[in-house]
């Protein structure tokens, strides 16, 4: 139900030339954009990002201000403050308490217009958060909760905050006005001793004008250094932007010819896959057929000796004996023989440390002193440092290829062809003598149990290509192997 309305809400809400795009969530605008150039694009998007970073900065900076105006105005008027507040200071020190004299003439001065009007509300409290004096006559000898201002001004600093409507000494007096709150301390002239703090309570109409002042300098400055950085940097992009588009036919054709790259790399791809399955199918079967070598092969000569050993401890005569242990020792014999035999054609010589011509002819020496035959090397010259596994593989491949020459041709002519063209290796190994047939010689196996359809799916695994040719009066075994594409780096 709700894929059905929502398929009838498409139809009908969405135009029918943005259908496509709306299916995929992209609103016409961000289409829009998409059309334009990369500098009208830098440009949009640079003033969407420098108005927030100077709207941002605009009000750090605003904010800033005004704390430090609140700051300074809270500074002058302590210092002036104190200046009159002095007389008032000795007197506490020395009595504890203001006169009614004292309290007259503080009464008069906060009278006076000029003040009254800058000052509405004035107390003066002792360290005990006692109101020693005050405008609003209500608080005068009332005890209160300490504010955090008169705290910081007995330690000696001159505070500024706003005013709290809640705390008790204003809702005794019904205030509903915020006005900033200035502490500043009272000290004795003799010794600099705290004994007062007096809170002024400064009407902030004026504050808030010099502050709203302060913050349109500074987002007009902003703004502007906002707008020449914009500038400046639309410039630079619309000159690039001018140099992209004319790369852009460039970029796709090339983007094209990546496609066909990169159709090519997957056909090498499933190549290889294909490839590793076979290989690893041939190793499962190669496996299977080594198990079966040993245990048809030493395992019945092994088994067969122990079976020997009977008669050996029935033996009546000293010949009955070395007859059993001649039996036992050259059953013996022959079982090793065939391990030996199966163990050389599995395991390879140290090639770690020899490039691609070492690696051939150690190859060739082995097969010369295993079989008594010549064989002739055209080696391609090549120093090329090699993966093992690249190794390993031209190690089989020319032991393979050597194993069939001697089998089915008898060894005559053979002859081992190297050549490196660029990334391309290219080995032959070919013959001159008599050959079974093409499809015999590629389905039977030699004696070592490698076969030429295992080492195929070993070249196929590496991206290259093995190739058999009967030809008259001989046959060729040709590998051709790629070792660009980051090969060489196994």
């Amino acid at each position: 139900m709700t894929e059905h309305s929502r398929g009838i809400f498409c139809k009908t809400a969405m135009p029918m030339g943005s259908k496509v795009a709306d299916r995929r969530g992209l609103p016409p605008i961000r289409q829009w954009f998409g059309r334009q150039t990369l500098s009208v694009q830098f440009l949009l998007a640079s003033s969407v990002l420098i108005l927030v970073v100077a709207a941002v900065s605009g009000y750090l900076i605003s904010r800033e201000v005004s704390q430090n105006a609140a700051v300074d105005r809270a500074a002058a008027t302590a210092l002036f403050m104190q200046s009159i507040l002095e007389p008032v200071g000795n007197e506490l020190a020395q009595t504890g308490q203001l006169s009614p004299d004292r309290r007259t003439r503080l009464d008069q001065l906060f009278a006076e217009p000029q003040f009254r009007d800058r000052f509405p509300y004035f107390e003066l409290w002792l360290p005990d958060a006692t109101v020693a004096y005050s405008t609003s006559k209500e608080l005068i000898g009332r005890r209160f909760n300490p504010p955090q201002g008169l705290i910081r001004a007995l330690s000696g600093e001159v505070a500024a905050e706003y005013t709290d409507l809640t705390a008790s000494e204003h809702t005794l007096r019904s205030l509903d006005a915020r006005y900033l709150e200035i502490y500043s301390p009272v000290r004795r002239a003799d010794t600099g001793e705290v004994v007062a703090v007096a809170e002024i309570h400064e009407d902030t109409d004026i504050l808030h004008w010099e502050i709203f002042e302060v913050r349109l300098i500074g987002w007009t400055v902003v703004a502007g250094a906002s707008t020449l950085i914009m500038l400046g940097l639309f410039v630079i992009v619309h000159r690039g932007s001018a140099t992209i588009e004319r790369q852009r036919l460039r970029l796709e054709q090339r983007a094209e010819e990546a496609e066909r790259v990169s159709q090519e790399i997957r056909v090498l791809r499933d190549r290889a896959r294909i490839a590793s399955l076979r290989m690893t199918d041939f190793n499962e079967r190669l496996t299977r057929g080594i198990g079966a070598d040993l245990h048809d092969g030493p395992a019945q000569l092994i088994g067969f000796a122990v079976l020997q050993m009977e008669p050996l401890r029935l033996a009546r005569s000293k010949a009955e004996r070395e007859e059993a242990l001649q039996t036992i020792g050259g059953t013996l014999d022959e079982a090793l023989k065939e391990i030996r035999l199966i163990a050389r054609s599995l395991l390879l010589p140290d090639i770690e440390s020899l490039d691609l011509d070492q690696v051939i002819a150690r190859v060739v020496k082995l097969h010369e002193a295993r079989t008594g035959t010549l064989v002739e090397i055209a080696p391609g010259g090549s120093r090329m440092v090699m993966p093992p596994v690249i190794k390993t593989c031209v190690y089989r491949f020319v032991q393979e290829g050597l194993n069939n020459a001697h089998r089915h041709a008898g060894g005559r002519g053979q002859t081992v062809l190297c050549r490196v063209d660029g990334s391309t290796l290219v080995l032959t190994v070919a013959d001159r003598g008599q050959t079974a047939g093409k499809d015999s010689a590629v389905a039977r196996p030699d004696g070592g149990g490698l076969g030429i359809h295992g080492l195929k799916q070993r070249v196929e695994s590496l991206g290259g290509t093995l190739r058999f040719v009967q030809r008259e009066g001989g046959a060729e075994l040709k590998m051709t192997l790629d070792l660009g594409g980051g090969l060489l780096d196994g």
